[in-house]
C-alpha cells in the first residue's frame, strides 16, 4: 500500500529568549520573546548566556539599535533581491552588539527611552530611533558622524543594487 502522506518530523527547540529578524528591507533587528513562543525558520532564535539573560533580553533588542550594530549588520550580512538584508546564524556570530556593561551602565536610560524609540520605530523613522540610541550609548565616540555615514552609504548601496535587479551578493 502506498503512503498518501509524507510525514516529516520536526524538533521542537526550546523557546528562546530573543528572535533574529533575518531578512528586512532596512535592517535586521532583535526583539524580545516576552511569550515564550517557538520558531521554526521565518526568524532565527537567540539563546542568552544565563549570566547576562534577563539585562540582554530587557535591553539587548532596544539597544542594538545603534550606529555601530547597524553598521556591522551591513557588512556581515548579505544583500539579496530587492535590496534585502539577511543575516544567517554564522554571520550573526560576528555581529557586533552593545556589551553587557555598556548595558548595565545606561540602563535607566534607556528604559526611559524606549517608548519614544518604539513610538518612532512604528512611524517608520528607524533613523531618528538610531539617533536617540546613539546619543545615548555612543555619544564619546569621536567619529560617529563617520560610523552613520558609512552604514548610510551600505544601506544606499544594497538598496541600490536591488533596485536595478542586481544577483545577490557574495557573503562578505
Amino acid at each position: 500500500m502506498s503512503r498518501p502522506y509524507a510525514l516529516v518530523a520536526y524538533s521542537i527547540l526550546a523557546a528562546p529568549d530573543l528572535f533574529l529578524t533575518y531578512m528586512n528591507a532596512d535592517t535586521v533587528r532583535l526583539t524580545t520573546n516576552k511569550a515564550g513562543a517557538r520558531h521554526l525558520n521565518s526568524v532565527h532564535g537567540v539563546y542568552l548566556n544565563d549570566e547576562h539573560r534577563d539585562l540582554a533580553r530587557e535591553l539587548l533588542p532596544l539597544a542594538s539599535l545603534n550606529s555601530v550594530t547597524l553598521l556591522s549588520a551591513e557588512l556581515c550580512g548579505r544583500s539579496y533581491g530587492g535590496g534585502i538584508l539577511k543575516m544567517e546564524p554564522k554571520e550573526a556570530d560576528r555581529w557586533w552588539m552593545p556589551s553587557p556593561d555598556l548595558l548595565r551602565k545606561h540602563r535607566t536610560a534607556l528604559v526611559e527611552i524606549r517608548p519614544r524609540v518604539q513610538a518612532l520605530l512604528q512611524a517608520k523613522n528607524l533613523l531618528k530611533a538610531v539617533s536617540l540610541i546613539d546619543e545615548l550609548l555612543l555619544s564619546d565616540i569621536e567619529s560617529l558622524t563617520e560610523i552613520r555615514s558609512d552604514r548610510q552609504d551600505w544601506a544606499q548601496r544594497r538598496t541600490a543594487r536591488g533596485k536595478s535587479g542586481g544577483k545577490r551578493s557574495e557573503e562578505r
